[in-house]
C-alpha cells in the first residue's frame, strides 16, 4: 500500500500544507473537528493517538500541541513525508514516534486513531474493512476512531453536485474548472471515494456498535466510531 504524495498530487512536499488548502474542500474545518472529538474521548492524562497516513505531521503536531501529555505515532508508507514530519514534530521530542509501515497492519493498543484524507487511497473494500477491524481491536474501551475524508454517493446527480462544489472551491483558489476536472480524473487512478452508507456498514462489521458521522459539509465528512 505504498503511496507517494509528491507523485499523486504533483507537488513538492514543502508546498503541501499551503497547496492542500487549495485542493481539498473544508480541510481546516476537518482539523478542528478532529481536535474537538479527541477532547471528548482522550484520557485527561497520558494516552496514545495513532495518525494513519500522517504525511507531513500537520495533524499529529496539532494533536500533540493541544494535548500536552499524550503520545502520538504517525504511520505512513511514504519515507519522504515521514522525513518532513520528523523535522516538523522535532519540538515534541520522544512524545512523537514515526512508523514507516502500512496501516493495514495490526496496530498497537491506543486511545484514539485519526486519519485525514488518507484512507480513500484504499480501493479494495475488503482491505479497508480489515483496517477498520484492526483499528477497533487496537482501541481501548472508550477510544475513538475519527476519519476525515471525502464521501461520494454512487447516484449520478448528488455525485455531480459534489464535484461541482469541489470544482468551485478550487476555482476560488485560482484553479480553472478544466484544471479542477483534470485533477479529479488524475486522482481517480489512486482514489476511491465511498458513500457514507458504505462507510457505516464497514465500521459496523468491524465491531463499532454505533458508527457515526460526527460532522459533514457537502462531500467532506468526519466519521468513525467510539469503542
Amino acid at each position: 500500500m505504498a503511496h507517494s504524495v509528491e507523485g499523486h498530487l504533483n507537488l513538492k512536499i514543502a508546498e503541501y500544507d499551503r497547496r492542500i488548502r487549495t485542493l481539498v474542500y473544508a480541510y481546516d474545518e476537518m482539523r478542528l473537528e478532529h481536535l474537538k472529538l479527541l477532547d471528548r474521548c482522550l484520557p485527561r492524562e497520558g494516552g496514545l493517538v495513532l495518525d494513519l497516513g500522517g504525511g507531513t505531521g500537520a495533524l499529529a503536531a496539532a494533536v500533540a500541541e493541544r494535548f500536552p501529555t499524550i503520545q502520538v505515532q504517525i504511520w505512513d508508507t511514504d519515507p519522504a513525508m515521514l522525513s518532513f514530519a520528523r523535522e516538523r514534530c522535532a519540538p515534541f521530542g520522544d512524545r512523537m514516534k514515526f512508523v514507516e509501515k502500512s496501516f493495514a497492519s495490526p496496530l498497537p493498543a491506543c486511545d484514539a486513531v485519526v486519519a485525514c484524507i488518507a484512507l480513500h487511497h484504499v480501493k479494495d473494500m475488503n482491505v479497508k474493512g480489515q483496517i477498520y477491524r484492526h483499528i477497533f481491536a487496537a482501541l481501548r474501551p472508550g477510544g475513538i476512531f475519527a476519519n476525515a475524508d471525502t464521501l461520494m454517493e454512487p447516484r449520478s446527480a448528488p455525485r455531480a453536485h459534489y464535484f461541482d462544489v469541489w470544482s468551485a472551491f478550487q476555482q476560488s483558489h485560482g484553479i480553472s474548472n478544466a484544471e479542477a476536472r483534470q485533477n479529479f480524473a488524475t486522482w481517480a487512478g489512486e482514489d476511491c471515494y465511498t458513500s457514507l452508507s458504505q462507510e457505516m456498514k464497514l465500521l459496523a462489521e468491524a465491531g463499532f456498535p454505533e458508527p457515526d458521522c460526527f460532522w459533514r459539509h457537502e462531500h467532506q465528512g468526519v466519521f468513525g466510531g467510539i469503542k
